[in-house]
């Protein structure tokens, strides 16, 4: 069984006359252009790492958009797994957000043949809290206590698994700040990770550049933003092709 996923991080999507970042008004057609690039790739879903958003004019405004970011998501034929960022709440709450995605979990599995994919959530405040609202400080991300628990007997039958998550499990201690980046117990989940034996590969949003690393036997990889591209990338639009030993990037194995 082949799979393939796309992948985009990032969008920070600003309306016309809001407040903007980079080329973020641009990034809802990239991202158009993106997801058409998945269809011709004929993946089996892709995953968007979360912050969807920049603000808008007022809460509802901001539902709309994402609303309206999340429905353009149906047209392509294939499904879209949202990750939680923290962008998402600046205007809206958690309840919202469920809302708009027509869901009632932010973190959860799926599995395709053999293999195993992993949606977390790390958008919540160090009291275990859920960001809401404008309550959060993006600094200070983690997965839930529960959240933890779960993923750690989730592991346990060592079944091959992919993770996806906005905050950072890993990244370069030497990158700015990095520490930032990270989730709060990110050393509590690459130890649950690594003792599983059985994760190939996290794919994490937030940093807004590609950045990958092998630590402790797992590939940690960073989707760039195309906030940041000057025009639309297909380097901000990754494809990942599972083999049977490792995974393609872009059609290249990560070095």
């Amino acid at each position: 069984m082949e799979i393939r996923f796309g992948l985009f991080a990032d969008l920070h999507y600003a309306l016309p006359e809001s407040e903007n970042r980079g080329y973020s008004q641009r990034t809802f057609d990239d991202m158009k252009k993106g997801l058409a690039r998945f269809a011709e790739k004929e993946v089996s879903f892709a995953v968007c790492l979360g912050d969807i958003a920049q603000p808008a004019a007022d809460r509802d405004e901001q539902y709309r958009q994402i609303q309206t970011v999340v429905r353009t998501w149906s047209h392509y034929g294939f499904p879209v797994h949202p990750v939680m960022g923290n962008h998402e709440f600046q205007q809206l709450t958690l309840e919202d957000m469920l809302e708009i995605l027509q869901t009632d979990r932010t973190y959860y599995s799926f599995s395709l043949g053999d293999i195993r994919f992993v949606i977390l959530d790390s958008a919540y405040n160090p009291d275990d809290s859920h960001f809401s609202a404008n309550n959060f400080d993006w600094r200070y991300g983690k997965l839930s206590d529960a959240e933890v628990h779960w993923l750690k007997a989730l592991l346990a039958d060592g079944k091959r698994t992919f993770l996806f998550t906005h905050g950072n499990f890993y990244l370069d201690p030497d990158e700015y700040c990095s520490e930032w980046y990270h989730v709060l117990n990110h050393r509590e989940i690459c130890d649950i990770l690594e003792e599983s034996g059985c994760v190939e590969a996290v794919f994490q949003g937030h940093h807004h550049t590609f950045r990958h690393a092998l630590h402790r036997g797992i590939r940690f990889v960073n989707i760039p933003s195309p906030e940041r591209s000057p025009a639309y990338c297909e380097a901000d639009f990754p494809v990942v092709e599972i083999l049977d030993e490792g995974f393609l990037y872009n059609g290249e194995r990560l070095i």
